[in-house]
């Protein structure tokens, strides 16, 4: 009896446990069909709306990457549109939104899907032309690499050292382009500092007090930040879904020019 008692148990724990591994099998192909989905809307988008000018045909002077975004296009699909990010190392290359209320755009993408992978969007506190003491921009860590999937890869010593080579971010907007330095990156949690709203020239030293003291990346010493440059944090999601863990990267502004596309 006991011997007939322990196959039936095993048998009832081999069916739970093979219930598990599809159930989470066909969640996992739901998953990266969704993310496919969301993968070729931006590659879409981005060949639609995304070109390179010609060297001559920047303002002089200009040293950023040089892309010619189609604007008038970007915000005929989406009028929260804000800007076009590009993180070079990282080869990270995506429309932004401004949000108009909290998390719209996190299971959301660019041109309204429901979908998973969400978009890049700034928060109803930051500024829509990249112009505030401090502006975040938010983005999914994917599992496939997009969006911000592969910021999480700068807790790897050799991206670490890369990052001191190429540390720029640029957004491009319709009036300006902006080229930001990383200066510090690390991960926090839901509610921290690293989420400040800065208005003033005090809390701005107060904010980058807390980003030193918190910082896995020393700062440039040639980068000066005395005069309070504009800077922008990209924020996404760090380990395990509902841990409230996040991963930060903080930039300051150390170029800007004219838009003339």
């Amino acid at each position: 009896m006991k011997i007939l008692q322990s196959k039936v148990f095993r048998i009832i724990v081999f069916i739970i446990c093979l219930g598990v591994i599809v159930y989470e099998s066909i969640g996992l192909y739901r998953d990266n069909k969704e993310y496919n989905v969301a993968d070729t809307e931006y590659e879409v988008l981005t060949d639609d709306a995304v070109s390179t000018a010609k060297a001559d045909e920047l303002p002089e002077g200009a040293t950023y990457p040089p892309l010619r975004i189609n604007y008038s296009q970007l915000e005929s699909i989406n009028p929260d549109f804000v800007g076009w990010l590009y993180f070079p190392y990282f080869d990270i290359s995506y429309p932004v939104v401004h949000e108009n209320e909290i998390d719209q755009y996190l299971r959301t993408t660019f041109d309204g899907t429901p979908n998973k992978a969400g978009c890049l969007f700034t928060d109803v506190l930051s500024t829509e032309t990249f112009t505030g003491y401090h502006d975040i921009i938010f983005g999914h860590n994917m599992r496939n690499g997009s969006m911000f999937g592969k910021l999480k890869k700068l807790n790897q010593t050799e991206d670490q050292e890369g990052i001191k080579q190429n540390p720029y971010i640029y957004v491009y907007t319709e009036n300006a382009v902006y080229q930001y330095q990383i200066f510090a990156f690390y991960i926090t949690s839901v509610g921290s500092d690293a989420y400040k709203v800065v208005t003033n020239d005090e809390e701005y030293e107060d904010f980058l007090h807390f980003i030193y003291s918190h910082s896995a990346f020393k700062k440039p010493d040639s980068l000066d930040l005395s005069n309070h440059p504009c800077l922008l944090t990209l924020s996404t999601c760090s380990g395990s879904s509902g841990s409230g863990r996040r991963f930060v990267i903080h930039a300051a502004k150390v170029g800007a020019w004219a838009n003339e596309n």
